[in-house]
């Protein structure tokens, strides 16, 4: 059966191949973007699941610390929450209408794609890093590490304990957006572009 397959394919005429390439191609091209829409489901729904969860255990953190620091700190935390949180539902807003005409729906795909890659990129930036200083002056006014003095701070294993997970919570997530956007959005940008020109080869 598969060589006959082959003998009827080798024996169709060009142009009846290149039809069954591009509709293949349009098949692989909708699966990989509805695989993509179900990570970002998955993504957003944890993501904004546990900052919704985390956001009233840092108010009431806010009203019980005693240290002004730590209660600044809580509060920056919030607000980062929040930040990231209109992030996600932002570029949620974007996603292209699967009812539109498929050519303006591909390019509308395109640039989502390449908004979630630019998203991916700057992980550290938009992410991360508006993190640390409210976890760094929580830290702070927790260990009461205002009113020591640094030779007392350097030997503290609980500052050090601090450093190594931060240390290891931004290598784990840089690897994390590297392998993102290597294996996920990388290959789905490439379908997309591939189809593209192939679609307006024909007009």
């Amino acid at each position: 059966m598969e060589d006959e397959l082959i003998a009827l394919w080798q024996s169709s005429p060009k142009h009846e191949r290149i039809k069954f390439e591009k509709s293949r191609l349009m098949l692989d091209v909708k699966s990989k973007l509805r695989t993509f829409d179900g990570y970002v489901k998955f993504r957003d729904f944890t993501e904004i699941g546990v900052g919704i969860i985390l956001i009233p255990f840092l108010v009431y953190e806010v009203f019980r610390q005693p240290s002004f620091i730590s209660k600044i700190g809580a509060l920056c935390l919030v607000l980062w929450i929040l930040y990231v949180i209109y992030r996600l539902l932002k570029i949620k807003r974007s996603k292209p209408a699967e009812n539109s005409i498929f050519l303006d729906y591909l390019k509308e795909n395109k640039t989502y794609l390449e908004r979630h890659k630019s998203m991916t990129d700057n992980v550290l930036l938009w992410y991360l890093l508006p993190s640390y200083p409210g976890i760094l002056f929580f830290v702070i006014g927790l260990l009461d590490l205002m009113n020591k003095p640094f030779s007392t701070i350097i030997e503290l294993k609980e500052v050090w304990i601090f450093l190594l997970v931060i240390l290891l919570i931004t290598i784990y997530t840089k690897w994390i957006s590297i392998k993102l956007t290597k294996k996920v959005l990388n290959p789905r940008i490439s379908k997309v572009n591939e189809l593209l020109i192939s679609l307006m080869k024909e007009q």
